[in-house]
Formats: structure tokens, C-alpha cells, sequence
């Protein structure tokens, strides 16, 4: 059986249980809230948005979308597809199926991930939304409408978002197929959480060195000012990719060698 194929099976897996949903509840409450927010208050939205009301409405939603609910996703769907085999007991079937141990585990890695990017699509396409809407009821106070979007920092802020994300997914995929237990992988990837968002407020010098805190810190650094071609990589950027590598090496080699699985 191909890659492409256990991808696939993994995908259908994944529609058949809450995770599609939760992507797209996800990825629609923070537009919901500024589309509300942009239909009731309209009159006081256009000294607030300024001269880059694109820049800023994207910028304040992501303020919203990086520190608590992306990490807090991320945490769910990584504990949730491998749950789907702990649920159902499957998982002797998974492995004496005609499929090689990189398959199973690439299959389901890849699978979470482009749930993430799924969500990252649809919540760009929300909030693009949640802008448009309101300027086609109130063009004069809402003005989405007379200004373009600049595509190509709004790129490189869903990029470089994806790779802070990076030591995250990694740490909570092999939590994931490590327990049993669906509450363990959740518990601990909280409490790491909250441990970042706690170091980061205390601005404690080490921060960076916390992968769960590296999608505050993207959004921290960066600089809508800043040409949006000149794409470089930040310190903890760079850390998320190392903590994915040694994590990811970590968690095959515990599938492959691991005395019981399942």
C-alpha cells in the first residue's frame, strides 16, 4: 500500500469523525466575532482600523487566533486522529495491515497536517469575509472595500505561523500515540501552554526556547512595516523547525520499537 493511498484512508478516517467540524467551528469563531463586532459598532470601526484596515483587521485577529485558540486546535487534532485507533481498538488491524510502519505513521502525521492547513485556509477565508460584508452595508464607516489586501505579507504571516506551529504539532503527535488515554495528550499539552503564555507574560528571557510559545512570539515579531518579499526566519522559528525534526525522529522510532502498540 502506497503513502498516497494510507493518506487517503487517513482523510476519510478524519471526515467520518468530529475533526473536520472542529476545523471549520475553528476556524469560524474569530470572524464571527469581528463580523458582530463590525456590523453593530460600524460607526466607531473606521478611526480604529485607520489607514491599513486590511493590516490591522488581520493583524487583531490573529492577536486572538495565535496566542490561545490555534495552540489549543493543534492540541486537539493531534490527540484526537491517533485516538481514533485507541477508541476503536484498531490498531493491531492497522499494523498487520499490508502497509509499512513509515506509512502508518507518515499517513497520520501528514493527515493532521493538512487539517491545520485546512484550518488556516478557511480561517483566512472568514475573515476576508467578515471585512467584506460589513462594507457592502456600511461602505462609508467600513472601508475593507476601498483599500486591497497585501497578499504577500498576509502569506508570510499564515507561513511563518505554520512554522512556529511546527515543535507543537510534533510534541503533541507523539503524545497522541503514546497514551491511551484521550484526556493525557490534552492535559499535558494545557499545561504546557499555559506555562508559555505565563512565561511570556512574565517576559522571561528563556521564552523562546518554549515551542508552545513560538505563535505568540511570530506575531510579536512581526513587522507589518516590513517588506512582506524579505521573508526570513526568527530564533524561535528556527527552534520549532529542530524541536520538529528531533520529535518527529523521536516519535517513529518509538512507534518502530515500541514492545506493544495499541
Amino acid at each position: 500500500m502506497s503513502l498516497l493511498t494510507s493518506i487517503k484512508s487517513e482523510l476519510v478516517k478524519t471526515k467520518r469523525s468530529s475533526s473536520f467540524w472542529l476545523s471549520l467551528i475553528g476556524a469560524g469563531v474569530i470572524p464571527v466575532i469581528f463580523l458582530l463586532l463590525y456590523l453593530i459598532k460600524h460607526a466607531e470601526m473606521k478611526a480604529r482600523l485607520g489607514f491599513m484596515p486590511w493590516e490591522s483587521h488581520f493583524i487583531q485577529g490573529y492577536q486572538q487566533f495565535s496566542s490561545l485558540l490555534l495552540p489549543i486546535f493543534v492540541i486537539l487534532i493531534c490527540s484526537q486522529i491517533p485516538q481514533l485507533e485507541f477508541k476503536n481498538n484498531t490498531w493491531k488491524q492497522v499494523f498487520a495491515s499490508p502497509q509499512s510502519i513509515g506509512n502508518i505513521f507518515f499517513s497520520k502525521y501528514i493527515a493532521i497536517i493538512l487539517m491545520i492547513l485546512f484550518l488556516f485556509v478557511m480561517y483566512n477565508v472568514f475573515m476576508i469575509l467578515a471585512a467584506v460584508v460589513p462594507s457592502l452595508a456600511f461602505s462609508d464607516d467600513i472601508p475593507f472595500l476601498r483599500n486591497k489586501i497585501n497578499w504577500s505579507q498576509l502569506l508570510s504571516l499564515n507561513l511563518k505561523t505554520v512554522i512556529s506551529l511546527l515543535g507543537i504539532i510534533s510534541i503533541q503527535y507523539w503524545l497522541g500515540l503514546r497514551f491511551k488515554n484521550f484526556i493525557a495528550p490534552i492535559g499535558i499539552g494545557l499545561a504546557l501552554l499555559i506555562g508559555s503564555i505565563m512565561a511570556f507574560g512574565f517576559q522571561w528571557e528563556h521564552v523562546y526556547k518554549l515551542p508552545y510559545s513560538f505563535p505568540i512570539l511570530t506575531l510579536v515579531g512581526f513587522d507589518e512595516k516590513v517588506n512582506a518579499s524579505s521573508f526570513s526566519l526568527l530564533n524561535h522559528e528556527w527552534n520549532s523547525v529542530g524541536y520538529f525534526i528531533f520529535f518527529t525522529v523521536l516519535a517513529f522510532l518509538d512507534m518502530k520499537y515500541r514492545k506493544e502498540r495499541g
